[in-house]
């Protein structure tokens, strides 16, 4: 996963939707245009809206699916990483996620 405090929306990759896809709930199709940070357009295929579990921490979160071409299997923005509690160490590179009891 990629966590980006200045991402403008959560997303997952077509590459895992697809694989996952059947077992998930609460997704729809979508075909939403976004303009990346690079100047690229892209259009979401989908939108996933369901709990989000890392490391036994869980909260709502709100997936638009498109191709990230081998960039990221998901892209958590800054909304998501306040509800999990995620701090980010930019000095080691880690993100830590808690829940007042898990870490």
């Amino acid at each position: 996963a990629l966590f980006d405090n200045g991402a403008m929306t959560s997303a997952m990759c077509t590459t895992v939707f697809k694989a996952v896809k059947h077992r998930l709930g609460g997704w729809k199709p979508c075909n939403r245009p976004l303009w990346m940070a690079n100047g690229m357009l892209m259009h979401t295929v989908a939108e996933w809206t369901g709990m989000v579990s890392i490391e036994g921490v869980e909260a709502q979160g709100s997936f638009l699916v498109f191709n990230s071409r081998g960039g990221w299997a998901f892209l958590f923005r800054k909304p998501l990483l306040t509800v999990l509690r995620a701090t980010h160490s930019y000095h080691t590179d880690q993100v830590t996620i808690m829940d007042g009891k898990n870490t």
